[in-house]
């Protein structure tokens, strides 16, 4: 488990932005829609929450008024994802993209785009999937992630990096 100073994760963030813009032509940078986000190894969240703070800040500068609200919870819920392995660092993101979304909050079967899975395992469609008997929801977050893994043109990948320590 690494620490990260908020100031070089708002530095990554601002730069990943710029570059969208200035050399990708995204002029929205990371607000726009077809940006897909991951943090493969997230922790508590720090890149995400930035991440929705940064799109946040580009809606609100194009005078989206109460709409932005509403589209950065539309990104946290399906394009800027997170995965994590351990189980306290997962809690603590959910958290901290709730308490950011306290404007559009989640309702009902609403979630943020964070997964309780190992970053470095998965993305083959070959991989053996065992059961996971009584446990359906770790089956369905499991499910959800691979969906992302496998499915999903993932444009930015953001965040330190998993290490695979064997």
């Amino acid at each position: 488990v690494w620490y990260t100073p908020p100031e070089i994760v708002t530095y990554m963030v601002e730069r990943v932005d710029r570059v969208l813009r200035e050399e990708l032509g995204r002029p929205e940078g990371l607000a726009d829609e077809n940006v897909w986000v991951l943090d493969p190894c997230c922790g508590t969240g720090s890149y995400v929450v930035e991440v929705l703070k940064r799109i946040r800040r580009t809606h609100e500068e194009r005078g989206a008024g109460d709409l932005a609200a509403e589209r950065v919870k539309q990104a946290a819920t399906t394009r800027v994802v997170g995965f994590e392995i351990m189980t306290a660092p997962l809690i603590i993101a959910h958290w901290q993209v709730g308490q950011l979304l306290k404007d559009a909050p989640l309702q009902g079967e609403e979630r943020a785009a964070i997964y309780l899975t190992n970053a470095l395992t998965g993305w083959s469609h070959n991989a053996p999937q065992p059961a996971i008997q009584g446990f359906e929801e770790l089956l369905r977050e499991r499910t959800e992630a691979d969906a992302v893994k496998r499915t999903r043109r993932i444009l930015v990948g953001l965040g330190k990096p998993p290490y695979n320590a064997h």
